[in-house]
């Protein structure tokens, strides 16, 4: 079975954004786990370890962390949300898995408004 892994940008100035970007990926790996896919997306699995010591801890204990899940797994799905060219993150997760030969997708976005009836 193949275990994909879900990247995104998340960092913004705006912190509505921050939010919005987690409740897009939330939304992106509950339906694909629906479909039967095996998913681990970083914004769902820590947002709310964030939550709690993200003040406390740097900036990459978060991209370590990422990255030895995503060495575990088969396919990296990037979610083109508008930033995701420019995140230094997904660009990193983007390199990362060139180099460990992880096959590499790119995903729309869905529609706004199936994001808004989405409850978390």
């Amino acid at each position: 079975m193949t275990l994909s892994y879900l990247a995104c940008p998340f960092r913004h100035i705006d912190p509505n954004i921050q939010k919005k970007r987690c409740l897009i990926a939330h939304y992106v790996a509950a339906k694909l786990s629906l479909q039967g896919h095996l998913i681990f997306s970083p914004l769902t699995h820590n947002s709310l370890l964030i939550d709690i010591i993200e003040d406390k801890v740097p900036p990459e204990h978060w991209m370590r962390f990422d990255l030895t899940i995503l060495a575990a797994c088969n396919k990296l799905i990037v979610l083109k949300l508008e930033g995701w060219e420019s995140s230094k993150g997904v660009q990193r997760e983007i390199l990362f898995a060139q180099e460990k030969k992880i096959l590499i997708e790119e995903m729309d976005p869905p529609k706004e408004n199936l994001i808004s009836s989405f409850n978390v």
